[in-house]
């Protein structure tokens, strides 16, 4: 009877503690109970580790050294990244703010435009943003689609060295991204414009975005 009693105690602490995980691929299950406490994506995590990984090996970032955090790029193109190296860099500007440390986001516009279409701070258009920005170090890194999934290797970089001062690599198993790799949607720049692939259209055409 006493076993039973410790083995229900048990399972109820556990079940307070629980934070829910989820892919953002099937339908949430967890009950409302459960959305209590905000469910986890399992990138969170992937994120969360390597910015452990990023702290330990640092050897040069303070709490006060501003730091800005840049999109993940394809390792086999520089130029071009995708909804997952944004995804990626999003999360570590969380990860590194929950920490203690001064993150810059360089995309802010310094003001809202107000549209139709919704309110704005962020841009990703150049003339938009501030052209100096107070920033000593950044954060960034490349990804290298594997069978399975996707290498990925950050790391702090001096903005006027080009030191690299932390370095982290994990890899993020495909079935825990959420969404089908085969329809990762690249963007590149090009002559000073961002050119995203349709990865809908049958031929290599790309839709232009123009400024």
């Amino acid at each position: 009877m006493k076993n039973w009693l410790l083995a229900a105690s048990v399972m109820v602490l556990t079940s307070c503690t629980y934070s829910p995980i989820y892919n953002g691929k099937e339908s949430y299950s967890g009950s409302k109970f459960m959305l209590m406490e905000s469910p986890r994506h399992t990138m969170d995590f992937f994120v969360e580790s390597l910015t452990d990984e990023l702290v330990q090996s640092n050897t040069s970032v303070s709490a006060r050294t501003p730091i800005a955090v840049a999109s993940f790029v394809d390792l086999q193109n520089m130029d071009a990244t995708n909804w997952l190296g944004n995804s990626v860099s999003e999360g570590f500007i969380h990860q590194l703010q929950r920490r203690g440390f001064k993150v810059v986001d360089f995309k802010t516009t310094g003001s809202i435009q107000v549209t139709s279409n919704g309110d704005f701070a962020l841009s990703r258009d150049w003339k938009d943003l501030a052209q100096e920005q107070q920033i000593q170090y950044v954060l960034t890194g490349t990804m290298l689609r594997q069978e399975g999934g996707v290498l990925v290797n950050a790391r702090v970089i001096g903005m006027q060295s080009r030191i690299v001062v932390a370095s982290a690599q994990g890899f993020l198993p495909a079935d825990r991204i959420g969404r089908d790799l085969d329809t990762l949607n690249h963007m590149r720049t090009e002559d000073g414009v961002l050119i995203r692939s349709d990865p809908t259209m049958t031929t290599p055409n790309t839709v232009i975005l123009r400024p």
